[in-house]
């Protein structure tokens, strides 16, 4: 029997810190195309995905909110407050 693959996470996490550089050195311009492209992608996924499968990522998204806020400090919570306000 073949042996199991593990995940590469090495492999995304030593990606990150380069893509960090890059968001970080790129126009207004491209960051707008960036976030636009993103976008559309994210809506074409939701847009062919199954009612089970939404269900499945709200209840995923909705614990992992819950699990955050959680384990979240006092101060934490006033922070992600008052960035909740100011953005509203």
């Amino acid at each position: 029997m073949p042996r199991k693959r593990k995940s590469n996470l090495a492999r995304s996490s030593c990606v990150a810190p380069a893509m960090k550089v890059t968001r970080k050195l790129e126009s207004n311009v491209q960051a707008q195309a960036r976030k636009r492209d993103q976008a559309e992608r994210q809506s074409a996924f939701r847009a062919a995905e199954t009612p089970e499968h939404s269900q499945t990522r709200r209840t995923k998204d909705t614990e992992r909110h819950a699990s955050v806020r959680a384990a979240e400090t006092p101060n934490e919570t006033q922070k992600r407050r008052d960035v909740n306000n100011k953005q509203q």
